[in-house]
């Protein structure tokens, strides 16, 4: 995309985002402000000072850049506070910081000269703390849905499907028949129950990250805008519709880290973790569409049992790989590979504990990815053409995982694991999954065809490059 394609600047808008402090959220919406600094906004991103601390290098990234800057506050919690390991704590604080936020946020435009006023809030879907700071400052609260459309609208409508007796999800009972959860607006398809967010799942509704949840559904309804970072191409214009339950106009944005990679800009946004780009080195002595990528997150764990498995299960598969192993994926204790491991697949194995995922997919030696099936790292495999082997285990990525297998046709996944994501898949199961994503040229193919729709997404004259235009159309009327 050629910057002269970008309308001209409108600088006197102001957009205060703010993120739920999390890798999976930080980065899309730091990806949305950043488009939205480029069409011209003058950008405050609003962090919690634990989050801001982690993303250090991307604050680092934007401070020669005079329309974005960081501010941050302290969302209650001690520093020893496991945060996203303690997500439902987390989330309950985050929901009383509102007053925090808005004092924040007065004290510095009081103390600022040259900021233009504020013109709305873009605010994740988690983060209810935003509503009363919104109301208060008499600006339009932007909800910005950093999953997708489908799993955005089960989310939405979380307390209805707790009336009707789908929430609390029986795991034992969720693949009958007469569970199907069907009839959700604009002809969404029908959802298992292990679609839901997994922390539905056969929790006792006094558990605090269930309450939260549900807090959290039915103040994300209360927006006066709604975005979402997926594109039409891929879930369609009906489910796009379906997030407005009040009537405010709901847009797909995405994918919001896609310009940026065609303009050949990656960059580290929001990453909190140091990333080993001499895979890169690696990659480019390999042939092309030969490598499995395997990667599971930030955030999930695996038993030492399990990691054999799949150390084995990629050994047998005969692909090279690149595999992101964290030091803490291992359940209680350090990672350990098996005894000769290392020793045996020197010659088409990298292993890092953290990589820059978007180089990698984009690398034209990357042709499949064994992932944890969250969006981002579903949406990005999506936007390179990358077919998915996925392998959920918490939150919304047993739905994506679902979705890129029956509804867009372009992944795989390994049985039950959706209705037990702590059950041993074996070396064996591993391995043929691998090859049979490796060598299907189905998978691919269709891979491309998604590929080549995101990418006319975001470009100008593109579904979501318009629907941009028309958000900052609407802000400028606001703003009037």
């Amino acid at each position: 995309m050629m910057r002269e394609d970008i309308p001209s600047p409108v600088l006197s808008l102001h957009a205060v985002v703010v993120p739920l402090p999390a890798q999976g959220h930080v980065n899309p919406l730091l990806h949305f402000a950043d488009l939205l600094r480029e069409r011209g906004f003058f950008i405050t991103f609003v962090n919690t000072e634990w989050s801001e601390k982690r993303m250090l290098q991307s604050s680092k990234q934007f401070s020669h850049r005079s329309s974005f800057r960081f501010l941050s506050f302290s969302d209650g919690l001690p520093p020893e506070h496991g945060r996203t390991d303690q997500l439902g704590e987390l989330m309950a604080a985050l929901a009383k910081c509102g007053p925090v936020v808005e004092e924040l946020l007065r004290r510095d435009h009081g103390s600022c000269s040259g900021v233009p006023p504020v013109t709305c809030i873009v605010t994740d879907s988690a983060m209810s703390c935003t509503l009363s700071v919104a109301a208060n400052l008499g600006v339009p609260r932007v909800v910005f849905w950093s999953i997708c459309a489908a799993a955005s609208i089960a989310q939405i409508y979380a307390n209805v499907l707790l009336s009707q007796g789908h929430i609390p999800v029986q795991v034992s009972e969720a693949k009958r028949p007469e569970k199907l959860i069907s009839g959700l607006p604009w002809n969404i398809p029908d959802l298992w129950p292990t679609d839901l967010m997994s922390f539905y799942r056969e929790q006792n509704e006094s558990d605090v990250i269930f309450k939260a949840l549900l807090y959290e559904s039915h103040q994300s309804n209360e927006a006066d805008y709604t975005l979402v970072n997926t594109f039409e191409e891929l879930e369609g214009r009906d489910a796009i519709s379906a997030l407005s339950t009040n009537g405010c106009p709901a847009l797909a944005v995405g994918p919001v880290f896609l310009p940026k990679v065609l303009q050949g800009e990656e960059s580290k946004l929001g990453s909190m973790w140091g990333e080993n780009e001499s895979c890169l080195e690696w990659l480019d002595k390999q042939r092309t569409g030969s490598v499995l990528y395997v990667s599971f997150g930030s955030l999930a764990l695996k038993s030492q049992q399990q990691l054999d498995d799949i150390a084995l299960g990629l050994e047998g598969s005969g692909h090279p790989f690149l595999w992101v192993l964290r030091s803490d994926i291992a359940q209680g204790h350090t990672a350990v590979l098996p005894e000769g491991f290392q020793k045996r697949t020197t010659d088409r194995a990298f292993i890092a504990s953290w990589t820059p995922q978007l180089k990698v997919l984009e690398h034209e030696s990357v042709g499949g990815f064994l992932t944890h099936s969250g969006w981002n790292s579903t949406l990005e495999s999506i936007s390179m053409g990358v077919p998915l082997l996925g392998w959920p285990c918490l939150a919304d990525q047993f739905l994506n995982c679902r979705f890129a297998k029956e509804i867009w046709k372009v992944g795989l996944d390994f049985k039950d694991v959706d209705v037990d994501e702590n059950r041993l898949v074996t070396r064996e199961e591993v391995e043929s999954a691998v090859r049979d994503l490796m060598q299907n040229e189905l998978l691919r193919k269709r891979a491309f065809e998604l590929k080549e729709a995101a990418i006319k997404a975001v470009m100008p004259g593109g579904s979501s490059f318009t629907n941009i235009t028309a958000f900052i159309q609407d802000m400028l009327e606001k703003a009037k």
